[in-house]
């Protein structure tokens, strides 16, 4: 054992003259494989989850995230005087007497000054032992916990684990951390006990990366990172399919596909309005070229998750968020290819750059974690997604009524042939998402007798998803009666959206349930919903005042054709026609 560790130790020192290199190679050090979160994955993520949990953002101060957790790692008692702990204003803020001249981070020295901190999240488990539910500023506080914790064990070397077992299956068995693999070390070598090179390579290369970051010595550090994942692929060599696994969650960490196909869905979506001009009327094409090439890019992401998680992509709210999006543009593009009609394009573009957006930058978990117990069934792919694209087709209709809405505005209430079509899109897109929310529903009803014995129970999800159908089915009823026209169902189209976000979103946060997976306390509604409502109750008023007396038999002049007799239209020729 002590002629292993002096052969290995001047193996670094040479490798570290002969290739020395004038930069850290954060990219080759996030391939090494460590154990977190119950599953396997590059360090790369490890190092862009840590970061964004701690400090509320991508990065930290420009950083490669794998520098940050290695800058971290190697220096503990000075970072832990360093605000990096994100906890934003709010009431447990100004429960703690926290001072505000420094942003919204904190150190960890500051944070356990606070005694007051460990009490709420005492409170808390006292609430939950009760069967309440935490209150927000409750949640807040464990989620702050839970950092402080974290950071500790990463400045103690606790956390990830980079030791794979020398026998099992690696993917089930639980690693050791690097101080446990180094006191085995040592445990053997004071016993005479051979330990296994691989082993012992492991632990001379952990401490060459951890004293390469304290000296600045670039080369010793990338010398020990090559040493190091050697040695981890030499123990993992009869299991090559971590290896593939890993080698795709890298690709999606690098090629950020969620990144650019918001760029190129919001690219189609400026086309496709410019497109509306006699001046660029021939950039329709452009336009879908640009959206086809952001759902190829949507496709992509949704797909390498799908593959390193092995199960459908849209099992929380950050992945149900982008499921809706996905599908959202997948409808939209089948319908631009199959109608001809660049309002499609236009809603879809707009609305999936939009999710992404919201996707990106609301404070969710981005993490591929394994699934919760009541989440292992095929069922998830299909009751799900079904629902989730009906929530993509009101969506759609919402945008179309927007934009439907100014026209029949501009228009002075009359029809014409742009409108008529945008009319007949707006209806059949209303009508298909009904179709599925329904089907999705019926699905939904036999997954929950097989998962809880019973097929309906007033979950408030089934609940709301019920009464999200009767609202639209009862619009597209007063559409076949001739009670609404074309421009009432565009209105009703915008009043009607805030119930399908509150049967996603707000069941989710502020009502108890069965699907209730996501999430935790809220701290009442957002100031953002506020916003979204008032804006919406604005423009609606607007076009309440616009239209008024304008609402009733407003077809089309002499000689303006309809929409089923355009190509491309969807026809509106319904009972109530387009002058219902």
């Amino acid at each position: 054992m002590k002629t292993l560790s002096i052969i290995l130790t001047a193996l670094l020192l040479n490798l570290s003259a002969a290739l020395a290199a004038d930069d850290f190679n954060w990219s080759r050090a996030g391939q090494i494989i460590v154990q977190d979160g119950g599953r396997l994955k590059p360090l790369d993520t490890f190092a862009r989850e840590l970061v964004g949990d701690i400090v509320g953002k991508d990065e930290y101060e420009g950083q490669h995230p794998v520098e940050t957790y290695f800058r971290w790692m190697s220096d503990g008692s000075r970072w832990s005087e360093m605000p990096i702990i994100y906890l934003p204003k709010g009431d447990l803020h100004r429960e703690l007497g926290l001072p505000t001249g420094h942003g919204s981070l904190y150190s960890i020295a500051e944070l356990h000054g606070k005694p007051r901190l460990m009490q709420i999240v005492m409170e808390a488990q006292e609430a939950q032992k009760a069967g309440d539910k935490p209150s927000f500023t409750q949640s807040k506080a464990n989620e702050i916990l839970h950092r402080v914790n974290t950071l500790s064990m990463v400045f103690s070397h606790e956390l990830p684990l980079y030791a794979p077992p020398l026998a099992g299956d690696a993917t089930t068995t639980t690693w050791a951390s690097m101080p446990e693999a180094l006191a085995a070390i040592e445990r053997d070598s004071m016993n005479a006990v051979k330990t296994p090179e691989e082993l012992a390579t492991l632990g001379l290369s952990f401490a060459g990366m951890y004293h390469s970051i304290l000296d600045n010595r670039p080369d010793m550090f990338n010398t020990s990172v090559d040493l190091f994942i050697e040695a981890q692929h030499r123990i993992l060599a009869q299991q090559p399919a971590i290896f593939s696994t890993l080698d795709k969650e890298l690709l999606y960490n690098t090629l950020q596909p969620f990144f650019w196909a918001r760029v190129l869905l919001l690219l189609g979506a400026v086309i496709f309005a410019l497109s509306y001009k006699q001046k660029f009327a021939t950039w329709r094409g452009y336009g879908a070229i640009a959206m086809f090439l952001g759902l190829a890019g949507y496709s992509a992401g949704m797909i390498l998750r799908w593959m390193v998680g092995g199960r459908a992509p849209w099992s929380n709210m950050y992945e149900s968020l982008l499921a809706i999006g996905w599908t959202l543009v997948i409808i939209a593009f089948i319908y631009e290819l199959v109608k001809r009609d660049r309002i499609f394009g236009m809603a879809g573009s707009i609305m999936g750059g939009v999710v992404l957006w919201l996707a990106h930058y609301a404070n969710l978990d981005r993490g591929i974690n394994p699934l919760v117990p009541a989440l292992q069934s095929y069922w998830l792919v299909y009751h799900v997604i079904i629902v989730l694209s009906s929530y993509a087709c009101f969506a759609i209709a919402m945008v179309i009524g927007h934009i439907l809405l100014v026209g029949a505005a501009k228009n002075k209430g009359e029809i014409n042939p742009p409108l008529a079509r945008m009319a007949g899109a707006n209806l059949h897109v209303i009508q298909v998402g009904c179709v599925l929310l329904i089907f999705g529903i019926l699905l939904g009803a036999v997954w929950a007798d097989s998962s809880w014995g019973r097929f309906w129970g007033w979950d408030p999800k089934e609940t709301w998803a019920l009464i999200t159908w009767f609202v639209y089915i009862a619009f597209l009823h007063g559409r076949s009666a001739g009670w609404l026209n074309w421009k009432s169902l565009a209105f009703v189209s915008v009043a009607a959206f805030p119930v399908v976000v509150m049967t996603y979103y707000g069941v989710n946060f502020y009502l108890s349930g069965l699907h209730s997976y996501g999430a935790g306390s809220s701290p009442g509604i957002p100031w953002e919903a506020f916003a979204y409502l008032i804006a919406e109750g604005v423009f609606l008023g607007w076009i309440a005042m616009q239209l008024k007396g304008k609402w009733g038999n407003t077809g089309p002049k002499q000689g303006t054709p309809t929409a089923s007799n355009m190509r491309g239209g969807a026809s509106l020729n319904t009972p109530a026609g387009v002058n219902g």
